[in-house]
């Protein structure tokens, strides 16, 4: 029986991974991916009590009405805390289900196990953002973790600065990692996993931006 060990898988993947191949069973992963959730929740409560990138709405205080303000403002808490909750879930299913089309050998237990590394990763970055956004007033767009502050300075086209800002160093680790995982657990050539790691990224970097981009012109702060 394997336990899935969230620090082994980050530091020595290769380890971890040949471990879980070889194992019939794998434990712990469903406790990991609930807790990941409620971390992630926590999270999102936190931003929105502190008011985390509420700067647009603060910009209408002396313009519109005080209980129009809290309205939006409660809107934006609700907005943050779904965000919170299906983030992870989102991207866990994402990658299972991508990688379960390349990958049918691979049992689906495998397959969220491998999936869950990227959803750690992102809320990983998401904790290491949240005092910068709070001290810093910065938004993810402008993240140090992500080419979104390099792309700024030779392009102000909203969708290629935000596509962009996604690409961090977490998510290069995240792909790292399911391209060691998926090499221990196929017999697939290292070129056609990388090529399909590298596909599934490039739609969940565009399914992403896209998705904020058109909450952010319906008015709604992720």
């Amino acid at each position: 029986m394997h336990q899935v060990r969230i620090l082994e898988g980050l530091l020595d993947p290769i380890t971890h991974f040949e471990k879980l191949h070889q194992s019939e069973k794998v434990k712990g992963l469903w406790l990991r991916i609930a807790a990941l959730i409620g971390l992630s929740l926590l999270l999102a409560a936190g931003s929105a009590y502190l008011g985390i990138h509420t700067e647009e709405i603060m910009k209408l205080m002396d313009t519109v009405e005080k209980e129009k303000l809290e309205f939006a403002k409660l809107l934006f808490g609700i907005g943050g805390l779904l965000s919170g909750l299906l983030t992870p879930i989102f991207t866990l299913l994402f990658f299972t289900l991508v990688y379960r089309v390349f990958f049918y050998e691979i049992g689906w237990v495998r397959l969220f196990t491998i999936g869950l590394f990227p959803a750690f990763l992102l809320f990983i970055e998401k904790v290491l953002n949240f005092p910068l956004f709070y001290y810093l007033g910065i938004n993810s767009e402008s993240s140090p973790f992500g080419l979104g502050v390099l792309i700024q300075l030779i392009s102000n086209q909203p969708f290629l600065v935000n596509a962009l800002s996604h690409v961090t160093i977490f998510l290069v680790w995240s792909a790292w990692i399911q391209v060691i995982a998926l090499q221990k657990m196929s017999d697939k050539t290292m070129k056609s996993i990388i090529s399909i790691v590298l596909f599934a990224y490039f739609i969940f970097i565009l399914v992403t931006a896209s998705f904020v981009l058109l909450t952010q012109n319906l008015g709604i702060s992720l």
